[in-house]
């Protein structure tokens, strides 16, 4: 076997695994952005750089009940459908939502930071969309049932705290603090 031929066999081999992946990989929840919230950076859009508003996220889920989940998406106008290859795309895919940042009720109390983009792309003067969805899973921990999604309200401004429940009683608050 010649180098070339073993680079290319490697590189089938590498784009099938990938295929693989991809076609077992579970595919997002759907989502409606009427449930959610809408979260934008404090920064304005310029149109030539793209600053990001440093944000703290501390989430707290009530004891027990449905399993829970807040997740912080962000609107992809172009996202790779098949085949990433980090260098070049195999087949690329059309407006969707792209979690970025999420936490569960397996940990009661979790914080995390995350920057949120002025601009959509460098040099764009387009505002990216992000969006704080809440999920719950009825039943027991493990349970095999959907996902579900709940509406999430902001129940203040100063501090800033968004809130959701589920139909079994329990609750999620998350609070953002902007240095």
């Amino acid at each position: 076997m010649t180098r070339h031929s073993g680079v290319v066999a490697s590189f089938v081999i590498l784009a099938l695994g990938a295929g693989a992946y991809a076609r077992s990989h579970r595919s997002d929840e759907p989502l409606d952005p009427s449930k959610g919230a809408r979260l934008n950076s404090r920064i304005p859009c310029d149109g030539s750089t793209n600053p990001q508003d440093e944000i703290n996220l501390a989430a707290t889920f009530s004891p027990g009940g449905w399993e829970r989940s807040l997740k912080l998406d962000v609107f992809d106008e172009k996202y790779c459908k098949r085949i990433d290859l980090g260098f070049a795309c195999v087949m690329h895919g059309h407006d969707r939502w792209r979690n970025e940042w999420s936490s569960d009720s397996s940990r009661p109390s979790s914080s995390g930071r995350y920057g949120l983009d002025s601009c959509y792309t460098w040099g764009s003067k387009d505002v990216p969309q992000y969006l704080l969805t809440g999920w719950y899973k009825e039943g027991g921990s493990g349970s095999k049932l959907p996902w579900k999604q709940a509406v999430v309200k902001q129940v203040s401004s100063k501090p800033e705290i968004y809130e959701f429940a589920d139909p079994n009683g329990g609750t999620v608050r998350l609070e953002i603090q902007r240095p």
